[in-house]
């Protein structure tokens, strides 16, 4: 039974998840202030 391998030795390149997590982080905080800032000027009102 034969092996079969990949033309070239180069591992799998892996997703770069800290920096997704960091870029959802940021939108979701971001969503969230601009939410708060609306729900306080309407609130204010």
């Amino acid at each position: 039974m034969e092996s079969i391998r990949p033309d070239n030795a180069d591992p799998i390149p892996l997703r770069s998840a800290p920096n997704q997590f960091g870029t959802i982080m940021l939108r979701f905080v971001g969503l969230l202030a601009v939410a708060v800032a609306i729900l306080a000027f309407v609130y204010s009102r």
